[in-house]
């Protein structure tokens, strides 16, 4: 045998000769330690027993060397799981998705990319005859953006004309989709969604309206039957008292007017036109306009001017209207509350960067657990309340760029609200 085969023997059974050897020489020791012990050489029997031992350690040693090589090379055995089309799971998770989905190929082609799309648009694969309002809508549409497009008969034609369109919103389903597409993009009928929110509107709209509305006519109507009878019995020393009525109503009607023609032509709040005035000019104003609808109703006003007079940068019509609102709702809860009499007081004050003005009442409060939903739109503590008259009220405010609390409770009153502009 030459010596490379000896060598790829050697290697085909690592170690194996060795062993053998060691295992020879083990037998031999022990044999010749029994001869020499049987004849009383008891040197040579200790000698020939100290051989056999160090063979053993040599052979053990050798075996557990062996035993971790055949450990380090054995090869785990590996199942290799059943091959899925993820083509063909990714298309019947699309065919289930309820909206429709069009894929975006690179050179800007339409896909049909489920059951959904491909009903809506009539075809079984490609969009031959996009709509024009869809082609616009997608080409101004971002990744992570959405917008809404109106669709007249999706798979033909363009949007508009035929009365019989729907709205649709648009947004990236992904971003890309194994290369095939360069985008996905859903496409969600919020047709019924835009006509109950609009009709949801109009209800908002006609109720702000005439909530605002009824909170000037009311005490307008009564400074009026007031300058009237002045001005009937012919009394000179009225005069004064019946001109100043006529010019509260003068300035509320033209504020109101302005008010109802803002919300006629933006169906919002007009926009703030704010100029130098008197603050106590105009806090005078808004109690005269109080005191007309509630001095007969048992609400006394406790009206506080500043003195010296405050000269502030604002727009009295719109801040007249919202404290209007604010001591209406104050002298309905002075009337509920337990305190007599039932008091709505009005107050400004000012430092060296703001104005505050102040409303509080004798009511009863308003509970820790519902200081936080006072402000939305519609929510009322009253029974039969709109809801109306606080959101309106911030509102103008912060078009000032002011902000309207809740000021924490006093024990003496009722609510108090802060403005600061």
């Amino acid at each position: 045998m030459t010596g490379a085969a000896r060598g790829r023997a050697g290697r085909r059974i690592p170690g194996i000769g060795p062993a053998a050897l060691g295992l020879v020489g083990i037998a031999a020791g022990g044999a010749l330690a029994v001869v020499c012990l049987h004849h009383r050489f008891y040197a040579a029997s200790m000698v020939a027993l100290a051989g056999a031992l160090v063979q053993g350690a040599f052979v053990l040693g050798r075996m557990a060397r062996l035993e971790q090589r055949l450990a380090e090379r054995a090869v785990p055995v590996r199942v290799a799981p059943p091959r899925v089309d993820q083509a063909v799971v990714l298309r019947a998770m699309l065919d289930h998705a309820p909206v429709p989905l069009l894929g975006v190929t690179h050179d800007g082609v339409l896909v049909a990319s489920n059951r959904a799309a491909r009903r809506l648009f009539g075809t079984d694969d490609r969009v031959l005859d996009p709509p024009a309002a869809l082609m616009a809508g997608l080409a101004r549409l971002k990744d992570g953006g959405r917008l809404v497009v109106r669709l007249d008969r999706p798979g033909g034609g363009d949007a508009g004309g035929a009365g019989n369109g729907r709205h649709y919103a648009l947004s990236v389903a992904l971003g890309s989709l194994h290369g095939r597409y360069a985008r996905l993009v859903a496409l969600t009928d919020i047709e019924a969604e835009l006509n109950a929110g609009e009709a949801t509107a109009l209800r908002e709209i006609l109720q702000v309206l005439s909530h605002e509305i009824m909170n000037s006519l009311t005490p307008v109507s009564s400074l009026a039957e007031s300058a009237q009878e002045m001005l009937a019995a012919g009394d000179a020393a009225a005069m004064p008292e019946a001109a100043q009525a006529l010019a509260t109503i003068l300035r509320r009607v033209q504020g109101l007017d302005r008010f109802v023609q803002g919300y006629r032509h933006l169906a919002r709040l007009p926009a703030v036109a704010p100029r130098q005035m008197s603050v106590a000019a105009m806090l005078r104003d808004a109690g005269r306009l109080f005191a007309s609808r509630w001095d007969g109703q048992g609400v006394a006003l406790r009206l506080d001017v500043p003195v010296p007079d405050i000269v502030a940068r604002l727009d009295g019509d719109l801040l007249v209207q919202a404290l209007i609102a604010l001591m209406t709702n104050g002298a309905q809860a002075a009337l509920a509350g337990p305190r007599r009499p039932a008091w709505v007081a009005l107050w400004a004050r000012a430092d060296a960067d703001h104005v505050t003005i102040g409303v509080g009442d004798s009511g009863a409060g308003v509970a820790p657990d519902q200081a936080a939903l006072i402000f939305r739109p519609f929510f009322s503590l009253r029974e039969g309340g709109t809801g109306i008259g606080l959101s309106v009220a911030r509102q103008i405010v912060q078009d000032h760029g002011g902000s309207l609390v809740l000021a924490p409770p006093a024990e003496d009153a009722g609510a108090t609200f802060l403005i600061r502009i």
